[in-house]
């Protein structure tokens, strides 16, 4: 009976193994061969502090961080370059946002014209498809100062 069940253990161990080699293996080496997918280069700008006027006065600020992904990587050194006007177009940005009504108390209500404003200004600094994606992503709130 020991004889049996000792076997039997092998066997399926056998088994086991065998699967694994042959089921397993071969798909964590093509995972492996393959890597993570590669993402696109991106270019963060400084965060741009977004004041909150409240009856003309500010009431506090809040940050937000702008990012863009840069589709053409050839283009790279030429948007890190230009981080600086980038910085300055988004200001310009976010503060039409306030004037037009896309940024009420410090949230962004209309993502999609703040991201377009800022597209077009990448458009008019690189040309066109030079960036894919642009992400803006609010990043902390402050009081205001007595």
């Amino acid at each position: 009976m020991r004889r049996v069940l000792a076997s039997f253990r092998s066997g399926l161990l056998g088994a086991a193994l065998l699967g694994a080699v042959l089921g397993f293996a071969p798909r964590t080496a093509a995972l492996a061969a393959e890597g993570p997918p590669a993402l696109p280069p991106s270019v963060r700008i400084k965060p741009v502090m977004v004041p909150v006027v409240t009856r003309g006065q500010v009431e506090r600020y809040t940050q937000i961080e702008v990012m863009l992904e840069v589709a053409n990587a050839t283009k790279l050194g030429d948007v890190q370059l230009a981080i600086p006007r980038l910085h300055d177009a988004t200001l310009r940005a976010v503060y039409k946002g306030i004037a037009e009504g896309w940024i009420v108390r410090g949230n962004i209500a209309n993502m999609p014209a703040l991201r377009r404003t800022i597209n077009d200004e990448s458009v008019r600094l690189f040309g066109k498809d030079v960036i894919s994606r642009i992400l803006i992503t609010p990043l902390s709130r402050q009081s205001s100062f007595p």
